[in-house]
């Protein structure tokens, strides 16, 4: 008889976020995204040498914050810093079906988290009492870096067996296995190289005026080492560099949303656009597709195939297109733009 393939496209129990072999079936898992302060004086964060995918996408001012999914969230330890939301990072979420833990967020995060509840069964775990579902006392600020001078926002954590005791508690109105017609998108294969793809040993992402994020390949794991402010991007629970198998670069449109007083961001997700993939030390152009909020986002090929991934995990930074993307030091020409959405802002009146 032929062995099980599960929905990554291999045989065997599999972590639908790498294809990584698991000896359990964790598929069916919600996983549970962290919003990560990534603002250089908050540094490092902890507990994100165990996330299975990141998304990196800028806020109001230049920085950058990122979504940390964990596809099994039970041995993690401690994670953060955990910081605000914003109506992108829900939408990623959505998308991945996943449950999003956040220290507050956007008034226009929030009018979209409540939409997406009663719209999507979508749920989060939010340490904000006028938030959703509240889960302040299960969070827990560092005396340690209160005792060290670090300002208050950089100090919120919350640990893997609090997330797991919430959830419990909450068994009755949180889902947190899949939705019966989730699916996961990612497929993936032993080795992502991409074939035809050019050289890619450096990948330097502009995120912003502020932020740059970097990608050194490392022939000898196979995976690129992650950079940001000119250090390695670590875990400060093991003091090692974040090491991934994939890297993607997805162009879209960024705006200041002019409704909203402190300058955040309107970030386009839906519709197609273009960007780059990397693996293996090459890369090639691609197209990204996100059909409406509740789907995940596919990546293609030039001939239009869906993208197959190197077992492993993956960072995505998600940038506006006029921003340089360098590979090798070489600044690269910008794909020929795909966006068939408008633009649309996160106003009030229309939040979707």
């Amino acid at each position: 008889e032929t062995p099980a393939i599960s929905s990554t496209g291999l045989e065997g129990y599999r972590n639908p976020l790498t294809g990584e072999e698991t000896e359990t079936d964790i598929s069916g898992n919600c996983p549970v995204g962290v919003m990560l302060n990534n603002v250089k004086e908050a540094l490092p964060q902890s507990g994100n040498s165990k996330a299975d995918m990141f998304y990196e996408v800028p806020e109001e001012g230049g920085i950058t914050r990122i979504l940390a999914l964990f596809q099994d969230v039970t041995d993690v330890g401690q994670i953060g810093t955990v910081r605000s939301t914003r109506p992108y990072f829900v939408r990623l979420a959505v998308g991945q079906d996943a449950l999003l833990t956040h220290c507050g967020g956007s008034n226009q995060a929030y009018v979209i988290i409540k939409k997406y509840m009663k719209k999507a069964d979508f749920n989060d775990i939010d340490c904000l009492n006028h938030g959703t579902n509240c889960a302040y006392s299960y969070f827990k600020r560092s005396e340690a870096r209160l005792n060290a001078g670090f300002a208050l926002e950089n100090t919120m954590y919350i640990h893997s067996d609090n997330i797991q005791a919430f959830l419990e508690k909450k068994k009755d109105t949180i889902r947190t296995q899949h939705k019966a017609d989730f699916t996961p998108s990612q497929q993936f294969v032993e080795d992502g190289t991409p074939a035809q793809g050019a050289s890619a040993k450096s990948i330097d992402v502009v995120m912003s005026q502020y932020k740059h994020t970097l990608f050194d390949y490392d022939e000898t794991t196979g995976s690129y080492g992650v950079s940001e402010f000119g250090s390695p991007y670590i875990d400060e629970v093991t003091g090692e560099q974040i090491h991934v198998e994939n890297v993607l670069v997805l162009l879209t449109d960024i705006s200041v949303n002019q409704e909203s007083a402190l300058g955040h961001l309107s970030v386009v997700l839906t519709g197609t656009g273009t960007g780059y993939y990397a693996c293996g030390g090459k890369f090639i152009p691609i197209t990204w597709e996100k059909k409406d909020v509740t789907d995940q986002q596919r990546f293609y090929d030039q001939d239009g195939n869906q993208i197959k991934f190197g077992i492993g995990k993956t960072y995505i930074c998600i940038v506006d297109k006029s921003r340089n993307i360098t590979m090798d030091e070489v600044v690269q020409e910008k794909p020929a733009d795909a966006n068939t959405e408008d633009a649309k802002v996160d106003s009030m009146a229309q939040v979707d």
